[in-house]
C-alpha cells in the first residue's frame, strides 16, 4: 500500500508538468481581423448589383467573405489555431460626403444570423463599436475556426446614389500551438 500512495505522490508533479507543457507550446497572437467592404449605390433605375430601387430611399446589400489566410500575423499557424477569441467590432465608414446619409445598415453573418443594425450614418458620424453580445462574438468565433472563414453580408438602405467602404476591424486574440 505504501509503494501505491509513493507512485501516487510521484505522479502529481508529473501531471502538473504536462500542463505546464502544453502550456507553453501554445502562444496567443492579438491581431485585427479587417474587412473592407465597398458599396455602390445608383440611382434607382440604374443598373447595379448592390442595390434595389425605393421611392425615399435606395435599398443596397453587399456580400464578402473574411478569411483567415488574409492575415499575416496568423498565416504560419493556420493549421495550429486552438482557438479563437472575437474581442470586439470597429466599424468605420469612409467615403461619405456632406449631405450623404446611410438611413440603416446591417451586418449578417451567415450561418450566424444579425451581428448589428446601426443606423444615422453620416460623413461626421461615421465610426461606431456596436454593442453585441459576448455569446454572438463566440458564434462568428466559431464559424470562423471551423470554416477558416465567414462571410458578412451588409444590407440597409441610404438617402441616395453614393460610394462608400465599411471597414470592419475585429480585435481578436487566437491560441495556437506552436510545437505541432
Amino acid at each position: 500500500m505504501k509503494t501505491k500512495m509513493i507512485y501516487l505522490f510521484a505522479l502529481i508533479p508529473l501531471f502538473a508538468a504536462c500542463s505546464l507543457i502544453e502550456d507553453a507550446s501554445t502562444i496567443t497572437i492579438s491581431t485585427d481581423l479587417k474587412a473592407d467592404i465597398p458599396v455602390v449605390i445608383v440611382s434607382p433605375g440604374a443598373k447595379s448589383g448592390d442595390q434595389t430601387g425605393g421611392v425615399n430611399t435606395i435599398v443596397f446589400t453587399k456580400s464578402q467573405d473574411l478569411m483567415l489566410s488574409g492575415n499575416a500575423d496568423i498565416e504560419p499557424y493556420l493549421d495550429k489555431i486552438k482557438e479563437i477569441n472575437l474581442n470586439s467590432l470597429v466599424v468605420t465608414v469612409t467615403g461619405l460626403s456632406e449631405g450623404q446619409t446611410i438611413n440603416s445598415v446591417a451586418l449578417d453573418v451567415t450561418g450566424v444570423g444579425n451581428i448589428f443594425t446601426q443606423t444615422n450614418i453620416t460623413m461626421t458620424n461615421n465610426s461606431f463599436t456596436p454593442t453585441i453580445t459576448a455569446a454572438t462574438l463566440d458564434q462568428v468565433a466559431a464559424k470562423l475556426f471551423s470554416d477558416r472563414k465567414i462571410t458578412l453580408t451588409l444590407s440597409g438602405n441610404a438617402s441616395g446614389p453614393m460610394t462608400f467602404t465599411v471597414g470592419l476591424n475585429f480585435d481578436t486574440d487566437i491560441v495556437a500551438n506552436v510545437l505541432e
